[in-house]
């Protein structure tokens, strides 16, 4: 799937995938999501996911 944009926030993604944002900072915390691959931290802290990162996991089941 294509996207207008490469980065999304923490709420964006619950919103598109159904997962809430607590399940998806949960994912952070037992290293199911990498940092570098799955998000990356804004200079203010922020997370900003990277939603081609994302579908590849859900696709392919792989963790971290």
């Amino acid at each position: 799937m294509n996207y207008p944009i490469d980065l999304i926030t923490t709420k964006k993604l619950a919103e598109l995938t159904g997962y809430s944002v607590g399940a998806l900072r949960k994912k952070i915390h037992d290293g199911i999501f990498r940092q570098g691959v799955h998000f990356v931290k804004s200079p203010d802290g922020r997370i900003h996911w990277n939603i081609q990162e994302y579908e590849k996991w859900v696709r392919h089941g792989q963790r971290g």
